[in-house]
């Protein structure tokens, strides 16, 4: 009996989705089981934990990202159920993202097959941490969806609603507010290239797709200035991220007063309009909104100058979509090229940290098929990872759930571990270094002594006021690994 000629493009036609998001699901799988060890997670979790005893963020607790990640992770309460809210909320990331492509390439089933498989696997993967639940990996989700809302609506309240979904990615975090810089300057230019300009139409909805960004974040200011920490909120979630902002430092060559790193980002980004602005007639919707999305999230990406890699997940998106455009019947196939090009130079340029991929799976699945045991499995995290797990267990046998401690450390996933808040305001050592918050943590430390004080010899930035207190008021009953703890006299 012959058998039947498998149809390449037909089966993707009717499976392609449910392999990417089985795809999905194994490149997701390790990071519902490896160890809590990553330091921002540890401090969103804090102030999650924080806030579910009362606390208000930036008055009584302090961090410098907009509030949203900080209620997912009250929310999730704990590690666990974080990153599953992380692996439910990518795979419909992935869902939405291939709602887009499909809207940019129609019926060009290979592009939408291509651009959706390269976007799970890049922001899926630990190359760029995708396993961690930063607020990159929240926002290009927001961002999906407001993007497409804003490519389909008819209404007026699809463009209030569209904006209202970037406002979400800023307050995941700040530079999600370019990818609404980016719409923004997509509707100018499909508005341009009309032939028949509706100008009041086009004004009704620009003004209405601004309020929907502008108005989330005013409530936010709203509220905090109810909770009397208007002033904290500011000063924590937008002036304090300045300093971060490598790029404005005034160290830097300058021109015009401003510092040239700037300046070239800034005319790069422009460049990149002016062409599509000169080629409207020529080039798809797919394509302006790819190379718009590109250079605008790049920007944002670029802007600390800092090699986080998970800063490139912003980027993940429309340099997927880029290689939908292999397929386009014209010119345009250079699109991918030039993104693959563009997007290299600027990870070796700044030097992005590289996390090993291959040896991460290897890791978790040789631990899954039991080739390999719980404490090997933990080793592959660092020499910390046990030693955390142990410091955790002993201070909830030791303390009380309504009892505060405090650590000396740049590794905070210690408090959500042993579920108990910090003295003061500030989670991890370098929150003190970083914002001047010595005087602050010493008046927090001597008006409620925590029973438990916890030092991490790991943290080699000095703090004599903190050293002579623990000397004078605190014994030294237990070490684990380089985690020692100190109870108070």
């Amino acid at each position: 009996m012959a058998h039947k000629k498998i149809n390449l493009k037909n089966w993707i036609k009717k499976y392609w989705l449910a392999f990417v998001f089985i795809l999905a699901f194994f490149l997701r799988l390790p990071s519902l089981f490896e160890p809590f060890t990553y330091g921002d997670e540890g401090i969103y979790l804090t102030l999650g934990q924080a806030m579910r005893k009362g606390a208000v963020f930036y008055r009584d607790i302090h961090d410098n990202k907009p509030p949203l990640l900080y209620f997912l992770a009250a929310f999730a309460e704990n590690f666990f159920n974080y990153r599953l809210l992380l692996f439910v909320w990518s795979l419909a990331t992935i869902y939405f993202f291939s709602k887009l492509s499909r809207l940019l390439f129609g019926k060009n089933n290979l592009a939408v097959f291509l651009s959706t498989s390269i976007f799970t696997i890049a922001s899926s993967v630990r190359l760029f941490e995708g396993n961690i639940a930063n607020a990159e990996n929240f926002l290009i989700g927001t961002s999906l969806i407001g993007f497409y809302l804003f490519l389909t609506a008819k209404k007026n309240s699809q463009y209030f609603l569209a904006g209202f979904l970037f406002s979400l990615s800023a307050l995941f975090k700040i530079p999600g507010a370019f990818d609404f810089a980016a719409a923004f300057a997509l509707g100018l230019l499909l508005f341009i290239s009309q032939k028949e300009k509706n100008y009041k139409l086009y004004a009704r909805r620009s003004t209405l797709f601004t309020l929907g960004f502008l108005l989330p974040i005013a409530l936010t200011f709203l509220y905090y200035a109810c909770q009397n920490a208007f002033w904290q909120y500011l000063t924590a979630a937008f002036f304090q991220n300045f300093p971060y902002l490598a790029s404005w430092l005034p160290d830097k060559p300058q021109a015009v007063g401003l510092p040239l790193p700037l300046l070239s980002r800034v005319l790069a980004t422009f460049l990149v309009f002016a062409f599509l602005f000169f080629l409207r007639k020529r080039l798809s919707v797919a394509t302006k909104l790819t190379l718009l999305w590109f250079s605008f999230s790049l920007f944002a990406a670029l802007l600390s100058s800092r090699p986080y890699p998970h800063y490139l997940l912003q980027i993940v998106p429309p340099f997927a979509l880029a290689f939908g455009l292999l397929f386009a019947k014209n010119k345009e196939k250079v699109v991918p090229a030039l993104t693959i090009v563009v997007f290299t130079f600027c990870f070796h340029t700044f030097h992005f940290w590289r996390y090993p991929t291959n040896t991460y799976y290897q890791n978790f699945y040789t631990y899954a098929l039991g080739l390999k045991s719980k404490n090997d499995y933990f080793a592959y995290f660092g020499k910390d990872a046990q030693s955390l797990y142990q410091t955790a267990a002993y201070i909830k046998t030791h303390t009380n759930p309504e009892e505060s401690i405090f650590i000396w450390t740049n590794q905070p996933s210690l408090y959500p571990l042993s579920e108990r808040s910090p003295v003061g305001r500030y989670a991890a050592a370098y929150h003190i270094i970083d914002f001047n918050g010595y005087e602050d943590t010493l008046v927090a430390l001597k008006a409620s002594p925590p029973r438990y004080l916890i030092w991490f010899l790991s943290v080699k930035q000095p703090f004599p006021a903190l050293e002579a207190l623990v000397e004078n008021e605190y014994f030294k009953v237990k070490t684990i690994g380089e985690i020692e703890i100190y109870r108070h006299l």
